[in-house]
């Protein structure tokens, strides 16, 4: 899930450039940007990629529907077949329960045909209740699978309903243009799931936005707490820590998130967060390691 929702961000970055409401400054801030680009934001056919997977996941869920009726209908074949077999074999017993019993009346002498037909009886009330018990314990195993397929099915159903809903909100969110409203909708999302890595962190992101430091950072150790190899995590936190003036963490956050996503080199300059920074020897030190391995790959 978090691999669909990944590629939504450069769909998001770009659907956010192009918003309607931006005032000229950010315009112009926009322009700056999209000039210093040196490679796309998003890969081509990713909507095509996340629809094709879900389209998959209702196959799927169409196939287990399919799979589970045939089992069922071949339990229920198996399960007659089984009935029968034990009542023939139930009636060919008592055929020889008589056989026997009249061979016996007639070496030992029983006093009474009735003792016969009481013993005859409850043998077969024997059998037959043993043939009955066996077919209720069948039948309850049969239920059991059943209720499990038939839950897992409602599970499958009920998790392609909420991906589609994230999907909307995320949608949603790249179209807006206030860092307040982006929060609302992060916050929906993160109602459908509150573990959510990403969520959090386009949140922290927001408020930043909002200069709200210390909110942004306690969103940030929220995502890092649910997955701590996440790059944009450490980034987030890296600026937070930056306006609130804790420069080595700072530096240290920065330092991780490059490990794991070397791309933020290329951001990084462009950060007012990171303004004060630019002083700082080890800060600078950082960034031209980052660069020159950059431009030994290239």
């Amino acid at each position: 899930m978090i691999r669909l929702l990944l590629l939504l961000v450069p769909i998001i970055l770009l659907s956010t450039l192009n918003a309607k409401e931006l005032t000229q400054e950010e315009k112009k801030e926009v322009k700056q940007r999209l000039d210093k680009l040196e490679k796309p934001l998003y890969t081509p056919f990713v909507e095509n990629y996340i629809l094709n997977d879900l389209r998959k996941l209702r196959e799927e869920n169409k196939k287990l529907k399919v799979e589970l009726y045939k089992r069922l209908a071949e339990k229920e074949v198996e399960i007659s077949s089984n009935a029968i077999s034990y009542a023939t074999s139930t009636i060919n017993n008592i055929f020889y329960i008589i056989a026997a019993a009249t061979s016996l009346l007639v070496v030992i002498g029983l006093n009474s045909i009735r003792d016969i037909n009481q013993k005859i009886r409850n043998i077969v009330d024997e059998k037959v209740s043993k043939v009955i018990d066996d077919y209720e314990t069948r039948m309850s195993l049969i239920e059991k699978d059943l209720d499990k397929r038939s839950k897992q099915v409602l599970e499958n159903q009920k998790e392609i309903e909420k991906t589609n809903i994230i999907q909307s909100l995320w949608i949603r969110a790249a179209q807006e243009t206030t860092p307040s409203g982006k929060i609302e909708i992060y916050d929906d999302v993160l109602n459908l799931r509150p573990n959510d890595p990403e969520a959090l962190t386009y949140k922290a992101e927001a408020a930043l936005e909002l200069s709200e430091a210390n909110w942004a950072l306690h969103l940030a150790n929220q995502a890092l707490k649910i997955d701590d190899d996440y790059p944009n995590a450490f980034y987030q936190r890296a600026k937070a820590h930056a306006v609130l003036g804790y420069n080595d963490f700072s530096i240290n956050d920065l330092e991780k998130a490059l490990k794991l996503n070397e791309q933020y080199i290329e951001e990084i300059e462009n950060e007012e967060e990171f303004d004060s920074l630019n002083d700082n020897k080890k800060f600078v030190n950082l960034l031209k390691k980052y660069r020159q391995e950059t431009t030994e790959t290239t």
